[in-house]
Formats: structure tokens, sequence, C-alpha cells
């Protein structure tokens, strides 16, 4: 059965054939600003953080976890580390098709595949039901690593992101902690949502499940704190979230980096071990921020394993973070070391908002369809007149078309458009800016763009509709046609530009003080390319180097070989996909220090 090659243009059949062939539907990259998708998540938000609170199935994992000891490995053990997958096929599988290579390039040396796979979180999206892990994840991963008769298979352990918990963890717990898991040849081995590897040289990964940024629940604490961790063990520490981001001087904490620092200080401290890394994804770039003059964890943020990309050129360059023990409190300043996509790219990549009817053409169809029916308010309006409806709307110019097409519905709709471009126009206060002066200013700010955004759209819709009257001539049914066409339209095509108009506008001005505008230049994109690994190596003299390496295109091209098993059922057409390095290689001594 020929599979088609593009993702695009297939019909139902086409994808009940290859669910049949393949036990899995290859999918486009989610496409974020679907209206039905913001629907869909927005209650998905509501209900996971609702029910997670009286129904956490991270109390009710107790199952033994014993013999994550690779404490006896000879030589070097090769891990590595992808977060935030799952998303379109393309980016995908070709993380999955990399991690599954028998060595990756870093500069003109040779890095072996890792013995183990650690993933960071958002294993799948946008939801995590059954069919999404298998279309997003399982399949992709099964792919590019199919089983073999291999003894020594690698190994998969995974942390859950806020996309993992949105039906309540259980898909999760089904994927990675089920007895004799194996996604391809990958083999689960957790039996919890986190877990504890003893590494050899006295090395540890820790992986722990912040559910939604809530506490760490008491379970998961005394089984951390009962593991043999001693003085002078050294420790890598997985998080689903880089809670260091938001923890400004002269702020209040965010309850993430609140329950991270807690952990880091009475779980990985208070043991005596050194911390020498917190890793985390969620943000879906490479960022790396180094502590000054402290005995700190390097913080890396890792994202790149397949969902879109997050802008770079807004990060922080320095922090200053406060540990939160009760017993000890001091902030450390940390320094912006690098990031991938650098800066240059990542500016340059946030102008592609601009293309946003074509990005997402569900969003520019909704916005057709609000033009529309603001078309249907101002042609009730005018159709009200003593005169003919033509006759209304060209008596007086566009001036008087204005006055006649203004009724009741029309300023309902009006201020329904308002109101939802208020609720979208990230113009708040930032995060440092807590003069009352420059609140003010910020919202009075607001309140203006919104008015000239609202403007625009309104003024494009009456000249479309006006020029439409015109077209049609003295024939209501005619008029009524072409108009809402044309608007619906031009609602589509134009209003959706001028949406991510303001939105960039909004970007170029505000920068790092507009987050959530800034994540949705970026989402509203969904790009693909720039995705990022780390491979690392814990030597046998006890020390630690770490290979971040990216991807500046994913592949699109694949040829379906089903009987190219154990290789990768899909090869990749024509030029392979090339990972180099990014940052480092980053080492650390056998004392857990980073080294220079």
């Amino acid at each position: 059965m020929p599979l088609k090659d593009k993702l695009g243009g297939r019909s139902q059949a086409d994808k009940r054939d290859e669910r049949d062939e393949l036990g899995f539907v290859r999918q486009p990259a989610v496409r974020w600003l679907s209206p039905g998708l913001l629907a869909r998540t927005g209650v998905e938000v509501v209900v996971s953080a609702t029910f997670g609170k009286f129904a956490d199935k991270r109390e009710i994992q107790r199952e033994p976890q014993d013999g994550l000891d690779y404490s006896g490995t000879r030589g070097d053990l090769w891990v590595d580390y992808l977060s935030d997958t799952g998303d379109g096929w393309d980016a995908t599988y070709t993380m999955a098709w990399l991690l599954a290579q028998e060595s990756l390039d870093f500069d003109g040396e040779r890095l072996p595949r890792g013995k183990l796979l650690l993933l960071g979180g958002d294993e799948v999206y946008p939801t995590a039901e059954p069919v999404v892990y298998e279309d997003r994840f399982i399949g992709p991963f099964a792919a590019a690593l199919p089983k073999s008769d291999a003894v020594d298979k690698p190994e998969l352990y995974a942390v859950p992101g806020n996309h993992d918990w949105y039906d309540g963890l259980a898909s999760f717990l089904r994927v990675f902690c089920a007895r004799d898991g194996q996604i391809g040849d990958w083999r689960t081995r957790q039996r919890r949502s986190y877990f504890a590897l003893r590494l050899p040289h006295d090395w540890w990964i820790l992986g722990i499940d912040i559910q939604l940024d809530t506490y760490i629940d008491d379970v998961q604490l005394d089984y951390f704190r009962a593991q043999p961790i001693k003085p002078g063990d050294k420790v890598v520490l997985l998080t689903a979230k880089p809670a260091w981001n938001k923890a400004l001087a002269g702020l209040v904490e965010p309850a993430s980096w609140r329950y991270l620092s807690y952990f880091e200080e009475r779980v990985v401290r208070a043991s005596g071990a050194h911390l020498a890394i917190t890793m985390t994804g969620d943000l879906h770039h490479y960022a790396r921020y180094e502590p000054r003059d402290a005995d700190a964890p390097t913080r890396i943020t890792a994202g790149g394993g397949g969902a879109y990309l997050s802008c770079t050129h807004t990060l922080y360059p320095e922090l200053r973070l406060r540990s939160l023990d009760d017993d000890a409190s001091q902030t450390v300043t940390y320094a912006r070391e690098e990031v991938y996509p650098r800066a240059a790219d990542s500016r340059r990549l946030s102008n592609g908002i601009l293309r946003l009817a074509l990005l997402n053409p569900s969003f520019a169809g909704l916005l057709g369809a609000l033009y529309a029916v603001l078309g249907i308010a101002m042609l009730g309006a005018l159709n009200t007149g003593a005169g003919a409806l033509f006759d209304s709307a060209t008596a007086d110019g566009f001036t008087g078309f204005l006055a006649a097409s203004t009724g009741g519905m029309t300023l309902g709709m009006v201020v329904l458009l308002f109101g939802a471009i208020f609720g979208g126009t990230d113009i708040v206060p930032g995060a440092l800016e807590r003069r009352t002066a420059v609140v003010r200013a910020t919202q009075l700010a607001r309140l203006v763009v919104t008015a000239l955004h609202t403007a625009v759209h309104l003024t494009i819709a009456a000249l479309v509709l006006w020029t439409g009257i015109q077209i049609a001539g003295d024939h209501p049914l005619a008029i009524w046609a072409v108009g809402l066409v044309a608007l619906g339209a031009a609602g589509a095509a134009l209003g959706a530009t001028v949406f991510g108009a303001a939105l960039l506008a909004i970007h170029k001005v505000r920068g790092d003080k507009a987050y959530a505008n800034a994540n949705q230049v970026f989402t509203g994109q969904s790009i693909e390319d720039y995705k990022n690994l780390v491979r690392m190596r814990f030597a046998a003299d006890g020390s630690l180097t770490l290979y971040p390496l990216g991807v500046d295109r994913v592949g699109r091209d694949w040829d379906y070989t089903p009987d190219a098993a154990p290789a990768p059922t899909f090869a990749p057409r024509g030029a392979q996909p090339a990972a180099q390095a990014i940052d480092g290689p980053l080492t650390f001594d056998a004392r857990g220090r980073r080294t220079y």
C-alpha cells in the first residue's frame, strides 16, 4: 500500500489505510491558534487544574521502583536528553530518527547513541488522549527505532509536563510506567511518574513530577529521600519547567520556583550531594544560564524535541535567584551564556507572523466569519431605513453609509470585537514595571492600541461592504450575496494579516516585557525547525560532558521502507537531517564542578 508522501491532501480513506498499515496516522504540526483547539485546550486546562487538586495520581503511585541502578556500568555511559516532543510528524520523527542513529557528529567527534533516553516533559501535544499518543509520539519513535532481537536494548525514562497532565496523567502512566513496556526498541522501566537513576562514579539523575506547577507530593518526597544519596554524590536534576526564568529580583517568586528551590535545598543539598545541573524543557529552544561566583547548578532549557519553536531574543541576560530554603536565604546571579537559535535568528523569525492567514487557515476563517456577521448586522441596519437597501447605503457617500449601517447589533459586534482584542493584547505592566506612572501608562496604551486595532478591522469591513454594494447595484439579493462573500474573504485574508501585524508590532515594542505576546507570535507560526537535544557522557574517570546538538532544518521528505527493519521505517529522501554543535562541550569534573 503506497503511502502518500505529504501529510496534506489525504482523505479520510487514506488515513484509515495509513492506520491499518502503520498502526498510527502521521500528523501535521499543531496549529495553536485554531479556534477549536484553543477552546478544547482551555477546557482541559481548567478541568485538569481543578480536578488535579482532588485526584492527584502521584499520591497513589507506591509501586516499588527498584533496580534503576547503572552504577556498575564499565567504561563510559552515554545518556540522551530530549524534551517537548510529540507534535508534528516531520519534527518529531526527525528527532527520533537522529536519536536512533548509531552515532552523531559533534565537531568531528562521533558520539554513540545513548544507553538511556530521558524525556523531559510534554511528550505529546496538544492533548494526552491515547490516540494522540499513538499518532504523535509512540508511532514516530517506534518507526525510528523498530523492535529488534537485540538483547542490550536502550532504555527510556520520562517526566510528565503540563500537557501530559491534561488527562490526569492516565495516558502517561499507561505509556511509560507499564510493566515490560516498550516503544519501538526503547524499553521503559519506571513504575512512577518520577525516578532516581543511580549512575557510575556517584552520579545520579533525578526526574521529578511537578504536576501543574503544584507542590511536590509527600509520597514523591519520601521516595527521593529514601534513595542512598550520600555526601559528595553529584546530581543532575530534571524538571518540567524552567521555573528560574520568572524568578526575578524584587518580585514575589512564582510557585514553580518555590517548589523547585525547596526540592533542591531540602532533598538534594540536604543529603550532602552536589547539584551540578538542573535541566528542563517546556520552552521550545535551547538556553544555558551559568551562576556567577557561586556553588550553584548550571541551568539548561532544552525543549527542542519537536514542538513549535519558542523565541530566544526576549530571554533575560541576567537572573537573580533567591534560595527559598527556610534556613538559608541567598541570592545567586546567573548569566545567560548561550541560546539556540541565536537571538538574531529568533528576532528575524518573529516576522513570520505576518503570514498568519496562510499559517493558520482556521483562525483566518474565524475572522472571516466575524467579518461576515458584522456585515449581516450592518446590512440589517441599512435595511430598516425608509428607503431601499441600495439607496440607504449610497445616498450620502461613505460617511452616510457608516451612519446608516450603525444599529444595535452593529454596536454589539463592535463591543464584542473590542473585548476580544483587548483580552488578547499583552500590554500590561512588565515584571519590573512597578511604578504607578508606568502602570497607568501601560494600561492606557493597552486601551489605545486595542481601539486602533479594532478601528482598522471595522474600517476594512466597512470599505469592503460599501464597495460590494456599489458592484452589486440596486439588487438586494446580490448585495447580500456579494457583500457577505467579500467580507468573509477580506476577514480571512486582510483581517488575519492585520491581527498578525498587531501582534508583531507589540512584540517589537515591548519585547521581554510581553511574554504572552511573544508566545503568540511564535505559536501562531508553528515553526518546526531549530530543534535540539543533549547527549551526555558519564566518563570512566568520573567526569560528565554535555554535548548540545541543534537541527537547523527538520526532514520533510521521507521514503516509506516497510521491509527495512530493524532500520527505520521511514528513510530521508535526499540529504539526511543533520545535527551540529550549538554549545559546549560542557564539562564537569569528578566532583561535579563546572570546568572551563
